[in-house]
């Protein structure tokens, strides 16, 4: 058995000279170029036939999802929020051209208040704003890929607590087209969201 090859934004943040947790937001941009040249790397040299990206807005669950549901996968994992629908055809695009399989797995938290609760406790601190954009885009961006790419598998996890445990359930769909329905009930805009937790 063997691990697979994790390539995560947030810690190639932990590569670039003066990074702190409490400015986290502003080395985003540098940690997802890092993160982009070391996923190139891993597909032209890894002999994984499979990728997952992962997907979920932030503070969705999606780290303790990979240390439960993805700790013996063969493959590999690109540990992102895939907020944008151009970001998300270029990583696919790349996965086809090594001649690999594409497959998005998504984080879904069943309370967005209780999302945005967890996001605001977090070491690494980003603006408000943050939280907004990455759950909106994601959502939107799964949607587009599920219409324009009925190639692609799509995972959808819905994350939940019990108690103090976070459980995730894996949501079956019975076509695609059912899968896309779901999707389209699923969005929200970043003003929506804002509405959403702003009483918190």
């Amino acid at each position: 058995m063997f691990d697979p090859i994790l390539i995560s934004i947030d810690e190639s943040k932990r590569q670039i000279v003066g990074y702190a947790p409490e400015r986290a937001e502003e080395f985003q941009e540098e940690s997802a170029r890092l993160a982009n040249k070391s996923f190139e790397k891993a597909l032209k040299s890894s002999n994984w036939n499979e990728v997952i990206l992962m997907s979920g807005g932030s503070a969705s669950g999606k780290t303790e999802f990979l240390s439960e549901h993805l700790n013996e996968f063969e493959g590999i994992i690109f540990d992102g929020t895939l907020p944008t629908i151009k970001g998300a055809e270029i990583k696919i695009k790349e996965i086809k051209k090594a001649k690999k399989k594409p497959i998005i797995c998504a984080v879904l938290p069943d309370d967005l208040k209780r999302a945005f609760v967890a996001f605001l406790g977090r070491d690494r601190k980003f603006s408000d704003e943050y939280f907004y954009k990455t759950h909106s885009g994601a959502r939107n961006t799964l949607l587009q890929i599920a219409r324009t790419h009925p190639e692609v598998e799509i995972r959808i996890y819905e994350s939940s607590y019990r108690g103090a445990t976070l459980f995730f359930q894996k949501i079956v769909f019975r076509s695609s087209q059912e899968l896309i329905e779901f999707l389209e009930k699923s969005q929200y805009t970043e003003d929506e969201i804002l509405n959403l937790v702003k009483i918190l």
